[in-house]
């Protein structure tokens, strides 16, 4: 299937972010893991648990516009301090939660560029009406925001 060069450039980005995010960790121990830019801020480590569980999200949210385009799709709460807590972000390995994002990423592009009219699939929600690229978008801009947060504490620290 034939993408024009915008959106061929935009999967690349998307598709990107996983190695990016790895970069951004690559050589950190564990107590660097849990650094933060400042007190009161997440950690590198729930940090990077925190862009994953997004992901995840967002994941299923692509999908289903993807496979059922048009349809209403109800977004669920999503209370980032809970899934922090709740999903225990501070003692976690970050190790799996890497190869997760770039394999659900990885995943998103293959269908986007696999699937006729992928990028002007619609979801329809409880705010409106979006395209994939749309949300390809959002994806990317919430990634990479958060990974810029990782640089920063790995500066803030000289890590």
């Amino acid at each position: 299937m034939q993408l024009n060069e915008e959106d061929r450039e935009l999967i690349g980005i998307y598709q990107r972010a996983g190695s990016e995010l790895a970069q951004a960790i690559e050589g950190l121990s564990g107590p660097d893991l849990d650094r933060t830019r400042e007190t009161g801020k997440w950690s590198i480590r729930e940090i990077v648990h925190h862009i994953v569980d997004c992901d995840m999200n967002y994941f299923q949210i692509n999908r289903y516009a993807l496979a059922d385009t048009g349809e209403t799709y109800f977004f669920p709460v999503f209370d980032a301090g809970v899934w922090n807590r709740t999903m225990q972000y501070a003692m976690r390995s970050v190790e799996m939660e890497v190869k997760l994002f770039g394999a659900m990423r990885d995943y998103i592009a293959y269908l986007c560029t696999g699937l006729p009219g992928a990028m002007e699939r619609t979801l329809v929600h409880q705010h409106g009406r979006a395209q994939v690229r749309d949300a390809i978008r959002h994806d990317i801009a919430h990634a990479a925001h958060h990974i810029r947060q990782i640089r920063e504490t790995r500066s803030v620290h000289r890590l």
